[in-house]
């Protein structure tokens, strides 16, 4: 869903929202933010990120992070996100942007259970959120991502391929004689 209606709306399903950096950073004197000034003066930054997890349940962080920014948000606000309950930190800095990374997990133990109010590491399935931080991770994905698409691609694809198109490969067509497809017309704007 969009990050206004993220915001704004509830929903009875299960629903993601994907916040760019850009959405979720504020000058700490209130002037006007840019994402450039951010990268120059981070510390003149916060991130907003907070506000948009009051009401989730899973976070995943996936973006790059410099210990010269600031943290996304502090361990004393961590109690405020009452729904949250998993944590997933791709990123995987220890002490880093998401203060409940105390220390990396591995594939084979891939999570554990941090007490929100002493930020220390308790045993999984008692009162705590579960945070997954394996600093591997992308070394996993090769062979099972080549494996599930390839499965994909057999399964959801290669027959609308061969027989009747259902739209989906019309919607996922990038790009047709030499031009962008309607759904992906504004491509054009990063290359003119």
């Amino acid at each position: 869903v969009s990050v206004n209606d993220y915001l704004k709306k509830k929903y009875d399903e299960a629903i993601f929202c994907n916040i760019s950096p850009r959405k979720h950073i504020e000058r700490k004197d209130g002037k006007v933010s840019s994402y450039e000034d951010f990268n120059l003066n981070p510390h003149e930054y916060n991130y907003k990120v907070k506000n948009y997890l009051f009401d989730t349940d899973m976070f995943i962080a996936c973006h790059y992070w410099d210990p010269k920014f600031p943290k996304l948000f502090s361990p004393k606000q961590i109690n405020e996100f009452k729904n949250l309950k998993i944590i997933g930190d791709v990123t995987c800095d220890i002490n880093g942007s998401v203060p409940t990374t105390i220390r990396s997990t591995s594939i084979a133990k891939p999570y554990y259970s941090i007490n929100t109010d002493t930020m220390k590491e308790i045993e999984l399935g008692n009162k705590g959120i579960a945070v997954m931080a394996v600093d591997n991770l992308p070394s996993e994905l090769p062979r099972e991502a080549s494996e599930e698409f390839g499965n994909s691609v057999i399964s959801e694809i290669l027959p609308y391929l061969i027989d009747e198109d259902d739209g989906r490969i019309d919607r996922a067509t990038t790009a047709s004689n030499g031009k962008f497809c309607k759904n992906f017309d504004y491509l054009n704007n990063f290359i003119n």
